[in-house]
């Protein structure tokens, strides 16, 4: 990935962040100047718009050459390609000067632990006691110690939950050093823990590159993966990549790819299609064999790649926080703060104080009403959460119901026949433990769409619609203090309400920085449904299919009732059935209450975090009037020395804005018209 005008392309964008973020350092030093509360948080997105990367991820299902293919994008050998299962946990590449891993730890460490772990993690998760656990820097060379699925142990180990929630590997490569970091997962097939691990980055990412195996083209399993958890989910940065097209015969391969297409258009209208070879591809770099890299099919899928991070992707990442600081240093800087400071500084001490006593009894009316507010729109959390809270009820009990229907209608490929064994049994509960995952994983996909997504919906708008209601007459007070202040009107009062509430840095309860364009409380709700879907849904989804594992299961059963199914009592199928139906409603009826409540309780916190970005939004405006009055009175006190030493000031901080809004326009007109 180091040819073809890609490095080229990531340097012009990192001269970009670089731009935006000295610009955002001098919007910083100018606000607080003017003692405008927007210091911290501009000095904050400059640090992240200067240390932003393009995150990629890369998963597929197991066996389709996830590893490799990571390998040639990169140019190196870095991560272990087997031809079993490896990645137990998630693999951020990133660029460091020198080749070092570091190891992070679960933040609750999962019980039991499995046995085969490296005994430096064993050592520092004792010296912690589990507790808090900082990272651990591990020897490059050892790495597979610690991202390895351990083999050659017993699959109940296999399948336990690692401890680690990821390892950090820093590499000195030219690709890396200028933006991209690459992310591996775990692939998708393997077990649903592994899998978990995956779904909760989906979100996180910018681009997601899925792996498929030309020799078994858009399995049923893929196909599924893509339709509910990518496509249900609205992630539309998706790259199709076709590996291993070298193995197909030459004449065959436009059929290949045209089935391919077929079946992708059934779900993404337009999807980004690749067929390459990974193997040859990472051959050609590491050979420096350009023949073979041309040949491999590689570069139109870097090419693509590139320009969508470089100009789409990257000019959400940039103009969006480029057209908010825009907004702060004109509607608010030049239009509000600058003229009002002006004029006061040329009335007389006298006037200011009974301008600043004339405002005081509304400040403290519209405080008063902030909190009002902000108890009306927790308490209206509370109830909704409650709300959720039966929903999810509801569901489990539904699935519960379910299980003992599904399992009689399912009928095993595996018989006891006329010599029932314990290994019959296991195998047989094995495959009615599957078959439960997969009716239970199917229902609750049905249900997070079809049901639970348009609760959470319906909640958020509820709560966040009457509150963009209620806090906008408090914004507009704010507006009507400014004007007595400054004895004329101004046009900030058009600035939407949800780019008054987000601030420069943008959604940070949901960690989406243009969640400010969204379009109002609609895009809020909608936004809000598919995070929390995806970050909750996935969770209870996965303790259900713990629950229905066949180790819990036969572990539940007992060993006298398997030692009956041996002695080859009558009916045995049926009895089986009937005490898996027992102890799977059991479980989950005994895990109801509290899963419904932690889900909940998830959702609630997220809600709260809103609520509490709303009310800090009116706080600020607020105690910028007050801060700013008082030090006008400071100033006059003084004397007129002081005064015209801030006159002068306030026509500095003036020509330093039109300064940043000229870089500002130009970088923007860039960015949208790249």
């Amino acid at each position: 990935m180091e040819n073809y005008d890609v490095i080229g392309s990531l340097e012009k964008y990192q001269e970009y962040q670089k731009e935006l973020a000295q610009v955002l350092e001098g919007a910083a030093e100018v606000t607080s100047r003017l003692n405008m509360s927007k210091e911290k948080e501009l000095a904050q997105l400059s640090k992240k718009v200067q240390s932003d990367t393009f995150k990629i991820m890369v998963t597929g299902t197991f066996k389709n050459g996830k590893s490799t293919f990571i390998n040639a994008l990169i140019g190196e050998e870095i991560l272990p390609a087997y031809a079993l299962p490896t990645t137990a946990i998630i693999n951020e590449v990133k660029y460091g000067t020198e080749k070092r891993a570091m190891l992070y730890f679960r933040e609750k460490l999962p019980e039991p632990l499995p046995d085969k772990l490296a005994d430096k993690a064993v050592r520092h998760m004792e010296q912690y006691k589990g507790q808090k656990i900082p990272p651990l820097e591990i020897p490059y060379d050892e790495i597979e110690d610690y991202v390895v699925i351990p083999m050659g142990v017993d699959e109940k180990q296999m399948k336990l939950q690692s401890p680690y929630e990821k390892v950090e590997l820093f590499y000195p490569l030219e690709i890396l050093k200028n933006g991209v970091e690459v992310i591996d997962s775990p692939g998708l097939n393997e077990d649903e823990t592994r899998t978990r691990v995956t779904m909760e980055y989906l979100q996180k990412v910018d681009a997601i590159l899925y792996v498929l195996n030309a020799n078994a083209i858009c399995a049923g399993d893929e196909m599924k993966f893509v339709k509910n958890d990518l496509y249900d989910k609205e992630i539309e940065d998706v790259f199709f990549v076709v590996n291993r097209f070298d193995q197909i015969r030459q004449r065959e391969q436009p059929q290949i790819r045209q089935y391919a297409e077929i079946k992708l258009k059934e779900i993404y209208p337009q999807p980004e299609l690749f067929c390459l070879s990974a193997i040859n591809a990472l051959d050609g770099r590491l050979d420096k064999d350009d023949s073979l890299l041309e040949k491999s099919g590689i570069i139109p899928l870097e090419k693509r790649l590139t320009e969508f991070l470089t100009k789409e992707k990257g000019k959400v990442k940039l103009a969006s926080p480029a057209k908010q600081v825009r907004q702060i240093l004109s509607r608010e800087a030049l239009e509000v703060v600058i003229p009002r400071e002006r004029k006061l500084l040329d009335s007389s001490l006298d006037e200011v104080k009974r301008k600043y006593d004339k405002i005081q009894p509304r400040l403290a009316m519209a405080e008063k009403e902030k909190e009002q507010k902000e108890s009306a729109m927790l308490e209206s959390i509370e109830i909704s959460s409650r709300k959720l809270e039966r929903e999810i009820k509801k569901n489990i009990n539904n699935l519960i119901k379910s299980i003992p229907v599904w399992i009689d209608e399912f009928t095993p490929k595996t018989s006891f026949g006329l010599a029932p064994t314990k290994k019959k049994a296991e195998q047989i509960t094995a495959e009615i433990s599957a078959y439960l995952q997969e009716k239970v994983s199917d229902a609750q996909r049905d249900w997070q769409k079809d049901v639970f997504m348009l609760v959470i919906e319906e909640e958020i708008n509820d709560i966040f619609s009457g509150a963009e209601k209620d806090i906008s007459k408090i914004f507009r007070e704010i507006d009507d203090i400014n004007v007595e202040l400054a004895g004329e009107a101004y046009t900030a009062n058009d600035v939407p309400f949800w780019q008054r509430v987000v601030g420069v840095a943008g959604g940070l309860a949901l960690g989406n920085v243009t969640l400010a364009f969204s379009g109002g409380v609609n895009g809020l709700g909608k936004e809000f449904a598919i995070t929390t879907a995806v970050e909750f849904g996935s969770v209870i989804v996965l303790g259900m299919l713990g629950l229905l594992n066949p180790f819990f299961i036969v572990a539940v059963l007992g060993g006298e009732f398997l030692y009956n199914i041996i002695k080859g009592q009558s009916r045995s199928l049926e009895k089986l059935k009937e005490q898996i139906k027992t102890e799977a409603v059991r479980k989950l009826a005994e895990n109801a209450d509290k899963q419904a409540a932690d889900m909940a309780d998830g959702i609630k916190a997220k809600m709260k975090d809103i609520a509490k970005q709303i009310i800090g939004s009116v706080s600020k405006e607020l105690n910028d009037i007050e801060n700013q009055v008082q030090a006008i009175i400071e100033e006059k006190q003084q004397g007129e020395q002081e005064v015209e030493k801030r006159r002068r000031e306030l026509a500095q901080c003036e020509a330093k804005v039109h300064e940043l809004n000229t870089k500002l326009d130009t970088l923007i007109f860039t960015l949208v018209g790249a």
